[in-house]
């Protein structure tokens, strides 16, 4: 009786000190501090940094210097100017959470910081390192070849024969979110040995550590195609007019192309044990920044309207912010869309990460 009446207080002070938190916070002066200020820089790994920014100057008088960059490189100019003590970027939108807890943030290159009115709008899981924008990087085929279904049901059928030299995936060595996927479903293989059961009608045999592994195995043995880039495998997967067409893993925003491109790309919905992963982009404050109440304030816009340009603008993207809206052709809310997703673990990533990519290079022969 005593744990849960003592539970039951640490709830209370819990809730009373985000309340007091909240209460505490004024937006007001937290614009007349960033606009004293007056500009920001902002290293993104995507594109649509230059839309936000131009929309976060026009709301606040505030210029933002916004520049697409990669995470390896956005993180070697993060440590050699803090290292300098000569800081240049005030906030970052970040893809990979391995290096963001194993070396960005344990060493204090960069910090999370939650806008206390918006705290209770965002899952604790969201938090800590902050997410502001989640896409699914789906499995997607053509519907000129296989029609309005998906030709696969179970994840275990892109293992066959029939679909040997026909999944094409982002090279794993590129990219860091889909090595966490791999090691993710090897860090949790039961899903993966019950849908192969489904499928067989039969335990999984394996010589390998788990379900998890084998799956990767046989997926990387069957001649899998690898590309550089997400919108490279929409095009190939989605060019209308194909009869046997591949199937391919990319982010759900390429299939905006379907109208641009008149591409015939669609989502494998239904299929078992799951449809792809939930791809996280980190907003994060950097050590020393030169501006770091217009930083605070750029990262407010962005979980408050100013991630509109991924989300109510763009198809494919979701804002962590609970009460967002979310785009007509996402087919579903976020909500939906979690369970059918593998959720990355940022410490599983980075202890399996190089194994899972030597494993790739062992059976893939790419």
């Amino acid at each position: 009786m005593k744990k849960f009446i003592l539970a039951g207080l640490m709830l209370v002070m819990a809730l009373a000190m985000s309340a007091a938190q909240s209460a505490a916070f004024n937006l007001d002066e937290l614009v007349k501090a960033a606009q004293k200020e007056g500009e920001l820089t902002a290293y993104f790994t995507s594109s649509r940094i230059k839309d936000v920014g131009a929309n976060f100057e026009k709301k606040y008088g505030i210029k933002v210097k916004g520049t697409k960059m990669a995470d390896p490189e956005q993180a070697e100019r993060i440590i050699r100017e803090v290292d300098a003590k000569n800081v240049q970027v005030d906030v970052i939108g970040f893809e990979d959470g391995g290096l963001l807890e194993g070396k960005l943030i344990p060493d204090g290159y960069v910090t999370s910081w939650v806008p206390p009115d918006l705290k209770n709008s965002i899952s604790p899981a969201d938090q800590n390192p902050l997410v502001f924008l989640w896409q699914p990087r789906i499995f997607g085929f053509n519907t000129d070849s296989y029609g309005p279904t998906t030709p696969v049901t179970n994840v275990w059928q892109m293992t066959e024969p029939k679909w040997k030299g026909k999944i094409i995936i982002r090279d794993p060595a590129m990219t860091p979110a889909n090595l966490a996927f791999f090691a993710a479903l090897t860090a949790d293989p039961k899903p993966l040995a019950d849908a192969y059961k489904d499928l067989y009608g039969k335990n999984l045999v394996t010589k390998e550590a788990n379900a998890g592994w084998e799956f990767l195995k046989r997926l990387f043995m069957n001649d899998i195609i690898v590309m550089k880039s997400d919108g490279d495998i929409g095009d190939a997967v989605g060019a209308a007019g194909q009869k046997d067409a591949p199937i391919g893993f990319y982010t759900m925003t390429k299939q905006r192309d379907n109208e641009v491109k008149n591409l015939k790309l669609a989502t494998v919905q239904g299929m078992k044990p799951f449809m792809g992963y939930a791809l996280p982009t980190y907003a994060l404050l950097v050590k020393n920044a030169p501006h770091p109440n217009a930083a605070k304030l750029f990262i407010h816009y962005l979980l408050s309207d100013g991630h509109s340009p991924w989300t109510v603008n763009d198809m494919g993207g979701f804002s962590s912010n609970t009460g967002a809206p979310a785009h007509k052709d996402n087919e579903g809310t976020w909500n939906v869309w979690q369970p059918k997703l593998v959720r990355l673990d940022n410490k599983v990533a980075l202890k399996l990460r190089q194994d899972i990519l030597d494993f790739w290079l062992e059976n893939s022969g790419n």
